[in-house]
Order: C-alpha cells, then structure tokens, then sequence
C-alpha cells in the first residue's frame, strides 16, 4: 500500500508521507510483516534478544502466510471492488 501510494505522489515530501502514514498505521494497530521481521528479529537476535532460531521460524511462517492472503485477497479485492474490470474497447 505504501509503495502504491508513493508512486502516485509526485514530489518528495508527498512520496515520504504517503509512505509514512500507512506503515505508522500497520504498526499502530499491532500486526506483523514478513520483510519487516527478517530484519528486525534477526537484528534483535544479534544484539542479544532471547530468540531462537526456530522460534523465528515459528513467527516468520505464519507473518508470511498472512501476508500473502492478506495481499493477494484483501487488497486485491478492494482494488478489484474500487477500480472494476477494464472496459471492452
């Protein structure tokens, strides 16, 4: 979502704010995203974080599973709902 919205702005400080607000909201409201925790519990597991490795496995897994539905069904069938189907020529 974010990337979408920081292709349509055209100037810098509209590309950052229509980044920053949909990501601010994602964490707002608790979940999780699979890119986002390869980077931040590995990190926190080099800096001395009590994570195993198959705990990671056992988050990474289901985030990224949630992920794919979320963005293959959800957002794709708003976008479906919003836009409709393309018009016959």
């Amino acid at each position: 979502m974010a990337v979408w919205c920081a292709t349509n702005a055209s100037d810098v400080a509209s590309k950052a704010m229509a980044v920053f607000l949909p990501i601010s909201g994602f964490v707002a409201l608790g979940l999780e995203h699979s890119v986002a925790n390869m980077f931040m519990i590995p990190f926190g597991m080099l800096n001395g974080a009590d994570v195993t490795v198959q705990q990671f496995m056992g988050n990474i897994v289901p985030v990224t599973l949630g992920n794919i539905v979320g963005g293959a069904i959800c957002v794709a069938s708003v976008y479906h709902y919003v836009f409709g189907t393309k018009a016959q020529a």
